[in-house]
């Protein structure tokens, strides 16, 4: 598992939240509970969540407090178009692109 830290603007930051609810409030069929997933622990290193009836990988949306506290969570399909169209999905993919290529070894093709 990798881990990463990122300084982000006031406004990024502003905008992450106002989206997580955004996403919530205008694609709620798109926000699964838990109870639509399970978690996958044939994948390598640690358990994927995928939806259960198509079996496709998901990305776990979570806000939470600085005691633990859970203020709000939920998954979407990795291929929803709502996530995929988000500004939240926007900027954690440009922090993230970076980090996520694989090396090309020399004289790969």
């Amino acid at each position: 598992m990798k881990s990463f830290e990122f300084e982000l603007s006031e406004a990024d930051r502003a905008l992450l939240f106002r989206d997580v609810t955004r996403l919530r409030e205008e694609h709620p069929a798109e926000c699964l509970p838990n109870e639509r997933l399970w978690s996958d622990t044939s994948e390598k290193g640690n358990g994927v969540t995928r939806e259960r009836t198509s079996g496709t990988l998901c990305v776990t949306v979570g806000v939470f407090g600085a005691a633990g506290e859970t203020y709000d969570s939920f998954s979407m399909r990795e291929d929803s178009d709502a996530l995929l169209g988000s500004p939240m999905y926007r900027i954690i993919k440009q922090l993230l692109d970076p980090h996520e290529r694989l090396p090309v070894a020399r004289g790969a093709v």
